[in-house]
C-alpha cells in the first residue's frame, strides 16, 4: 500500500490558499452578474455554505488520509512489538526497560520466571533491581551500565541474581541506552534482555570437575595434583610427596568385579581423607594409587603409619569383608626434587621398593633406588632383546623313579645365554619377566623349544619319558593360553599325556576360578599338571581335591635338613600321606643324600630329582648320557 505523508503546514497552506481565492472570485462573481442587494445577500449566504460544504469534504478527506496513515502505522507497529514478543519468547529471552530518570523498570513475564517471580511481586513497586544481584558481580553490571552510557555501544555480561527461594542463577545480560536527552545527550532510557544460562554454567562447572577431579572418589586427578604440587612449590618449596599404592587390588576386581572394587576404592579414599590434615591435599591418581602432598616434614612418618592404619580395619561391602593393604614411597622437595616429574618417578620408585619390603609398607626414598631403577630398566630391554634374539638355552634336570632308580622324565629349565654376562640362572631374570609380563612370550619359547627337543629324542630313541615344563602364574592368567600352547604341540607332534605343565600354590589364589577352568581344559587334552615347591604356598586343601592334579613336588627346602630335622620330617610325611590320600604321585626336590632318598623311600615318596643324580644338564651333555647309556 503507497504510503500517503500529509503534515499539518500542509493541510493549513492548502486551507488557506482555497479559502482565499474563494473569497476573491466568488465575491467579484456575484458583483458581476447581481446588482440587487438583497439577491446579492442570499447568494452571499448560500455561497458561504457551499464553501463551508466544500472545505469540510477537503478536510475531511486530508484528516481520513492522515487517521489511515496512522492506523497502517499502528498497526504495523503492533505486528513488528508480536513478531519481537514471539522473537523473545522463543529464544527464551526476559526483557526489561529502564526508565533512567525516574527509576522505574519494565519487564516481561519471562524475565520474572527466571528469578521465581510473579507480577503482583512487582506491581506498584520502585524496585532498585541492583539489590538482586550477587555481591561479588555488582561492580561488573555497575562498570557495564557505566560503559554503555558512555559510548553508546551495547554490552554483553555474565552474573549472578538472587532467586525467590535465595539460590543463586546465572543471567547472560545485554543492554543499550535507547533514549537520550535531544539537549543534554544524558540518558532517558534503557533497554535490553536477559537469558537464564544456570543449565550452561552447571554443565561447564561439571565439565571443569570432571577435567580436574576422579568421577568415581571425587577427589582431585593427576593434571589438578600437578596444577596444586606446582602452585604449592612457589609457595613453599619444602614439602613431602607420598605415592600410595593398594596391594594386590587386582585380585579384588578380577575375583569380584569391578563394581565391588570400586566400592572399595571410595572406602579407601574416604579413609584416607579422614587422617589428614586441613592443609594436605589428597589426588587419586590410577586404578588404586593415590598422592598426598603435606607441609609436615617432622611429621610425615607418622602421617604414613596413620594412612596404613587408616585401612587395618577389613571394608565391608555387601556380604564380603576385604582386607587391604598398602605400599608408599615418600619423596620430599628439595632434596629429592623440586618438580612435578621428579617427584613423581622418585615417589613411584620409593613404593615399588616398599612393596619387596617385607618389613615396612612405607619406603624414603635414596638416590641409589634411581640407579637400581635404570639396572631394571636395562634389564628389561636385554629381556626383551633376548627373546627376540633367541638367547635362551634349557637345560634339563632328570627325574628319578626311587623304587628302581629309572629315570621317568626330565624338568625343563631355562637358561639366558647372555651375549656378556654368560650364563644367567631363572632367579635372576624370571621374576621381572613376571612383572613386565614377558614371561608370556618367552613361557611360548621355552615350550616350544623343550617339545622340539622331545619330537628329535623320540626320532633317535633318546627318550620317551614325561617332559616337565614350569608355567607362570602370568601365563594361567591369560585367556588364550591354552589355545597358543596347543598351536605349538600339534605343530611338533608331541602327545598331550607325555607334557607335564608344573604351577605353584600362589596361582590358585588370585582368580581360583579361571584357574580351575584353564586346568580342566588342559587336563581334558591330556595334559599333566603337578604343582610345584608345595608347602611353600597357603592354598587351601579344598583346592586340591577340586583340581585335576596329578603330581605333588615337595619343596626342597623341607628336604635339605632331612632326615634330622624333626620338624621338616612331620611336614614330609604329611606331604606324602596327603598325597597318598588323593591318589596323587609326589616327586621330592633337592634331594642330595643317601640319606634324604633313604628316608623317602621308607615314608613311600614316589620319585626325586636332586644333585644326589644329576645337575641340570645342558641338552648336549644329556645326549651324551643318552648315547652311552
Amino acid at each position: 500500500m503507497r504510503r500517503i505523508s500529509v503534515s499539518p503546514w500542509r493541510i493549513v497552506l492548502i486551507y488557506a490558499l482555497f479559502a482565499t481565492l474563494w473569497i476573491f472570485f466568488s465575491d467579484h462573481a456575484v458583483e458581476y452578474f447581481v446588482d440587487n442587494v438583497t439577491v446579492f445577500a442570499t447568494l452571499s449566504t448560500y455561497k458561504g455554505f457551499f464553501f463551508v460544504v466544500i472545505t469540510s469534504l477537503l478536510l475531511y478527506g486530508l484528516i481520513k488520509a492522515k487517521i489511515f496513515q496512522i492506523v497502517s502505522m499502528q498497526k504495523k507497529l503492533k505486528e513488528h512489538e508480536q513478531r519481537l514478543e514471539y522473537v523473545i519468547q522463543g529464544a527464551n529471552l526476559g526483557y526489561w526497560d529502564w526508565d533512567y530518570v525516574n527509576h522505574k523498570h519494565i519487564v516481561n513475564d519471562t524475565w520474572l520466571s527466571f528469578l521465581g517471580l510473579k507480577r503482583k511481586d512487582i506491581e506498584q513497586l520502585d524496585t532498585d533491581w541492583s539489590e538482586r544481584i550477587h555481591p561479588e558481580d555488582r561492580m561488573i553490571a555497575q562498570k557495564a551500565v557505566e560503559y554503555t552510557i558512555k559510548n553508546n555501544l551495547p554490552y554483553v555480561i555474565e552474573f549472578r541474581m538472587r532467586h525467590a527461594d535465595s539460590h543463586w542463577v546465572w543471567i547472560e545480560g545485554s543492554g543499550a541506552v535507547v533514549e537520550r536527552d535531544e539537549n543534554t545527550g544524558e540518558p532517558l532510557r534503557l533497554a535490553g534482555t536477559h537469558r537464564d544460562i544456570s543449565s550452561r554454567k552447571n554443565a561447564q562447572k561439571e565439565m571443569l570437575f570432571l577435567a580436574l577431579n576422579d568421577p568415581l572418589t571425587k577427589l582431585p586427578n593427576r593434571v589438578y595434583l600437578k596444577q596444586e604440587l606446582e602452585k604449592r612449590l612457589i609457595e613453599e618449596p619444602e614439602l613431602c610427596f607420598l605415592f600410595l599404592d593398594l596391594d594386590r587390588f587386582k585380585t579384588i576386581n578380577d575375583m569380584y568385579g569391578h563394581t565391588t572394587g570400586d566400592k572399595v576404592i571410595q572406602v579407601v579414599a574416604e579413609r584416607l581423607k579422614s587422617v589428614l590434615h586441613e592443609s594436605d591435599f589428597i589426588a587419586r591418581v590410577g586404578g588404586d594409587e593415590f598422592v598426598i602432598l603435606t607441609r609436615e616434614n617432622l611429621e610425615v612418618e607418622l602421617l604414613c603409619k596413620k594412612l596404613i592404619a587408616s585401612l587395618e580395619v577389613p571394608i565391608e561391602i555387601g556380604d564380603e569383608q576385604f582386607k587391604v593393604n598398602a605400599s608408599m614411597g615418600v619423596t620430599c622437595s628439595p632434596r629429592d626434587g623440586s618438580s612435578f616429574e621428579t617427584l613423581f618417578k622418585n615417589a613411584d620408585t620409593a613404593m615399588y621398593e616398599a612393596k619387596n619390603n617385607l618389613q615396612k609398607s612405607y619406603v624414603f626414598y635414596t638416590a641409589s633406588m634411581t640407579e637400581q631403577l635404570l639396572n631394571i630398566s636395562k634389564l628389561d630391554n636385554e629381556l626383551k632383546r633376548a627373546i627376540e634374539n633367541d638367547e635362551f638355552v634349557i637345560y634339563y634336570q632328570p627325574q628319578i623313579n626311587l623304587h628302581n632308580n629309572k629315570m621317568v622324565g626330565l624338568e625343563a629349565l631355562v637358561r639366558w645365554q647372555h651375549p656378556i654376562d654368560g650364563l644367567v640362572l631363572p632367579n635372576h631374570f624370571i621374576p621381572r619377566a613376571e612383572e613386565t609380563r614377558l614371561i608370556i612370550p618367552l613361557g611360548l619359547l621355552v615350550f616350544k623349544k623343550a617339545l622340539q627337543k622331545m619330537k628329535y629324542w623320540d626320532e633317535h630313541a633318546f627318550f620317551d619319558g614325561i617332559m616337565a615344563i614350569n608355567i607362570s602364574n602370568v601365563q594361567i592368567e591369560e585367556e588364550e593360553f591354552v589355545e597358543k600352547i596347543e598351536v605349538i604341540r600339534q605343530e611338533v607332534g608331541i602327545n598331550a599325556q607325555r607334557i607335564e605343565l608344573e604351577v605353584t600354590e600362589s596361582c590358585f589364589m588370585s582368580n581360583p576360578e579361571h584357574v580351575s577352568k584353564t586346568l580342566q581344559k588342559l587336563e581334558n587334552i591330556g595334559y599333566k599338571i603337578s604343582i610345584d615347591d608345595f608347602g611353600t604356598g597357603y592354598s587351601s586343601m579344598s583346592y586340591l581335591k577340586q583340581l585335576p592334579l596329578h603330581k605333588l613336588k615337595i619343596d626342597r627346602s623341607f628336604i635339605k635338613d632331612l632326615p634330622y630335622d624333626s620338624d621338616d620330617q612331620a611336614i614330609s610325611k604329611a606331604i606324602i600321606a596327603l598325597g597318598k590320600t588323593l591318589e596323587l604321585e609326589v616327586l621330592a626336590e633337592g634331594v642330595e643324600t643317601e640319606e634324604q632318598k633313604r628316608f623317602l623311600i621308607q615314608n613311600g615318596c614316589d620319585s626325586m630329582q636332586g644333585y644326589l643324580f644329576a645337575k641340570p644338564l645342558s641338552c648336549e651333555v644329556l645326549e651324551e648320557t643318552f648315547r652311552q647309556n
